[in-house]
């Protein structure tokens, strides 16, 4: 045993759980230095029977330190030290700073490099979803808001209601028909964009040490919003179907959990469509332990073959599901709209949340949104970019049978590619070679335990054929070229 661990020192009277006393001196070692990353962990058995606790508070020390990004377990070669690549304490100085209450030193900072990606006209832009320039519908979008400000000149002096611009919100109530969805009046908010119903719904349900459950991979921007509040985020991998639910039990036997976050059809960043059978089966547990789950559906309608599966608030017969829906992947990211439905008093709750925080929300992006969809333009527009976005589909998986070290999870749907490399490059260090003439977001990126480093996302939609097709043989060719190294 190596002699660190006799620096772990628990006490049974402390009011701190005695698996969070190790996991916090585990992390406060990290961070002095004397656990350096790569160190290998003993077995729980091992240090349950050295620190003389029971191997379930090993277990769950683990599953605290992981969520934290402190070590991951890699099947068969046991668990080690960390530290999440994007994930490190950056602190600015200032004298405030010891008043700050916002955590913001756990954010994911592959966001900011993500932006800052954009921000270079000459890159190809593989990193960022955005969308294909010939199906943009900007002038359509301008148009709209002419319209609406010729036949409503008074529009921009008239307070928004906090629940949505009404037409819009009336509008929305008939169009959520479509897919299942019939809430009332006072069970749907028109929010600007799904990171605003993220952070007021954070700020409704959480605070310091509630859980949450999210899937890894995942979009780490929404675990970020929930850590803001002070909350855990518990990690849950997924397979073909979805997430998996003997492990999402386990954690609900375990843990006190507020709610689950999920994306179930056409997962970011993998692509994945949970199954129908995994959806009903996922819904009898939230029943069962009476959890809330959030259901994030920002690209559903974005299909290439058959229609995917209704959402799961249309099997909603217990009121245990938000569900959230946002126009950004449909029209353009800039646009920051989105629905959301629950029950009647979460939305009176976060309603007045949103008062506090956004008074008057943005009436002239909802009103064009309201024009663009009341004329009947999405219907059409939505069958271009189905078909635009299957075209750089096949240009991916294409370009990917060209080479034996690296594969591509083909979607069915959505706007990325979900790759895996084959041969031991790190998707960091693609990206350190593809710099600055390409951009992609490695794999461990999209993890809040810094794993998947031979993956990394492709957002496919945003450069013209020509700029995509340059962009993948670019990758491939440094794939193959280091390949060649080994």
């Amino acid at each position: 045993m190596t002699v660190f661990w006799q620096d772990i020192q628990l006490n049974n009277e402390h009011k701190l759980p005695l698996y969070k006393q190790i996991s916090e001196q585990v992390e406060k070692m990290v961070y002095q230095g004397k656990l350096k990353p790569g160190t290998r962990l003993p077995s729980e058995r091992k240090l349950a029977d050295y620190l003389q606790v029971s191997r379930m508070t090993i277990t769950l020390a683990n599953e605290d330190m992981k969520t934290k990004g402190i070590i991951r377990s890699q099947q068969g070669s046991g668990t080690f030290i960390m530290r999440g690549p994007r994930r490190e304490r950056v602190r600015a100085k200032t004298k405030w700073q010891s008043n700050f209450v916002y955590e913001t030193d756990t954010m994911n900072h592959g966001l900011e490099a993500i932006i800052k990606f954009g921000q270079n006209s000459e890159s190809i832009q593989l990193a960022r979803a955005g969308t294909a320039p010939e199906i943009h519908p900007g002038i359509e979008i301008s148009e709209c808001l002419a319209e609406c400000l010729r036949k409503h000149p008074k529009l921009i002096q008239l307070p928004s209601p906090t629940q949505g611009y009404g037409p819009l919100h009336s509008y929305m109530l008939e169009w959520l028909k479509e897919s299942g969805l019939y809430p009332k009046k006072s069970e749907m908010m028109i929010v600007s964009g799904a990171m605003q119903g993220l952070d007021l719904i954070s700020r409704l349900f959480l605070g310091p040490g509630d859980y949450v459950i999210v899937e890894e991979p995942g979009f780490q921007v929404a675990s970020d919003a929930f850590t803001a509040s002070g909350a855990e985020i518990l990690r849950i991998t997924l397979d073909k179907e979805g997430i998996k639910l003997d492990n999402l039990e386990q954690l609900l036997r375990n843990f006190p959990v507020k709610f689950i976050y999920l994306n179930p059809t056409f997962h970011n960043p993998t692509g994945i469509v949970m199954s129908q059978q995994r959806r009903k089966d996922l819904l009898t547990l939230v029943k069962k332990y009476h959890v809330l789950l959030i259901e994030d559906d920002p690209t559903s309608l974005l299909y290439y073959g058959k229609k995917p599966a209704p959402p799961l608030k249309t099997m909603d017969e217990d009121g245990m599901i938000i569900y959230l829906r946002s126009f950004s992947k449909y029209l353009f990211p800039e646009l920051r709209v989105a629905v959301v439905v629950a029950p009647e008093g979460v939305i009176a709750n976060l309603t007045k949340i949103k008062q506090r925080i956004d008074l008057h929300s943005n009436v002239l992006t909802q009103a064009a949104v309201y024009t663009f969809l009341s004329e009947g333009r999405l219907a059409p527009h939505l069958q271009r970019v189905r078909k635009a976005y299957k075209i750089r589909v096949d240009i991916v998986q294409e370009a990917f049978s060209k080479s034996k070290a690296v594969s591509v999870q083909i979607p069915e749907g959505g706007i990325f590619a979900w790759c895996k490399l084959e041969r031991g490059l790190s998707s960091e260090r693609l990206l350190d070679l593809a710099l600055p003439d390409v951009s992609l977001v490695p794999g461990n990126w999209m993890s809040g335990t810094g794993m998947y480093e031979n993956y990394f996302r492709l957002a496919f939609t945003n450069p013209p054929l020509e700029q995509l097709k340059r962009g993948l043989n670019k990758i491939v060719e440094i794939i193959d070229r280091e390949d060649m190294k080994t």
